[in-house]
């Protein structure tokens, strides 16, 4: 295995040093299975990389404090109106596996020409789901490559799809998914001021269920009143 930070093995002391909370915390956390994790000679060990993923799929439960520093510069910030549009809002996704709900999330990116190889790139989904899944609970999932330069360039978009029945994401609180946000792009710092900004809106007031009830035509409307709210915190 390579010794690069991104396959960097951790003990269970160090992640919990990472992570900035209890060695008890941790071992509750895998007791409950909430944490990426493998056992080599009765000893828990972790690698880097997934842990840092499983962490960015879950900053619904990362403190306020600790979002704000990824945006406590506000320059750079990029308005939902730049990164999509009402051809990138899937208003009725049928409901199915993790493939048939990729699959439909990905066509517009096709049809716009964003996406030259929809086959890879769901491909590239399915691993990224593999490792971790990116349902965040309140039946939100925001689907995204584990690497984002692995995205095309030419800027970031974002595609909306709105499963009004709700769907089996294996969401980690359990429940159906009803709202999927897929972010395409090539730049980390975009990547993660677009996932904390998406997650500081959607656990405000009634936001998520406004969504999932809103017309192709309300939904981008609904993000950019959540967007003034969020740029006024």
């Amino acid at each position: 295995m390579s010794d690069s930070p991104e396959n960097e093995i951790m003990t269970l002391s160090e992640v919990a040093s990472y992570l900035k909370i209890a060695e008890k915390t941790v071992s509750r956390m895998i007791i409950r299975g909430e944490i990426p994790c493998t056992k080599v000679a009765s000893q828990w060990r972790f690698m880097k990389a997934m842990i840092d993923d499983w962490l960015i799929s879950r900053m619904n439960v990362v403190p306020q404090n600790d979002l704000a520093k990824i945006l406590e510069n506000p320059e750079g910030l990029i308005p939902f109106t730049r990164i999509t549009n009402e051809e990138l809002i899937v208003p009725n996704l049928v409901p199915g596996t993790k493939r048939d709900i990729l699959t439909q999330l990905i066509r517009p990116l096709v049809s716009q020409e964003i996406i030259e190889d929809p086959d890879d790139f769901l491909r590239k989904l399915l691993a990224r789901e593999k490792m971790v899944t990116t349902g965040i609970g309140r039946g939100v999932a925001i689907p995204h490559l584990r690497h984002p330069r692995e995205n095309p360039g030419g800027g970031p978009r974002m595609v909306v799809g709105i499963c009004r029945p709700g769907t089996d994401y294996e969401s980690i609180d359990g429940k159906l998914t009803h709202l999927f946000f897929l972010l395409v792009s090539d730049s980390e710092v975009v990547h993660l001021r677009v996932l904390a900004k998406l997650n500081q809106i959607l656990r405000e007031g009634n936001f998520v269920s406004r969504l999932i009830a809103a017309s192709k035509e309300e939904v981008l409307d609904i993000l950019v009143e959540g967007e003034k709210l969020f740029n006024k915190a």
